[in-house]
């Protein structure tokens, strides 16, 4: 009976286990954004994470204005705080990390905000450019 007992809690942790690295820290798709940063800001009452959102500049296709949503994330990486910070109004190509579920340490979850679910991650910005004037 004890041998029974044992092997259920060590199975039961084992898929506990393996659900928490699934949906908490193996990353689930990575790639990059460009687009106008219109807001960075800290936020949270208990975690303070830093919150961004990036607008796709609009492009014309075949004679018709195409815009796509606006893309949310989080950044950990205080270093990049101060990047962000100073490239608000600009365009910037960021990178990002997408996991399928959040840790609150780790930012939001935006849900329903993104074209696909799940928590965003920037880890690093590869460009910063002004906007022209017209």
């Amino acid at each position: 009976m004890r041998k029974a007992i044992f092997l259920f809690i060590l199975l039961f942790l084992l898929l506990l286990s393996g659900y928490i690295y699934w949906f908490f820290f193996n990353i689930f798709s990575d790639g990059y954004r460009e687009g106008v940063l219109l807001k960075f800001s800290t936020k949270g009452n208990v975690f303070k994470t830093h919150e961004g959102m990036i607008q796709p500049e609009l492009r014309s296709i075949q004679g018709a204005i195409n815009n796509t949503n606006s893309f949310y994330f989080s950044v950990v990486d205080d270093s990049l705080k101060k990047e962000l910070d100073d490239a608000i109004g600009k365009t910037i190509k960021i990178h990002y990390i997408q996991y399928r579920k959040n840790l609150p340490w780790r930012g939001e979850n935006y849900n329903g905000k993104n074209q696909e679910n799940g928590q965003y991650i920037v880890d690093r910005v590869e460009r910063i450019t002004a906007i022209p004037s017209n």
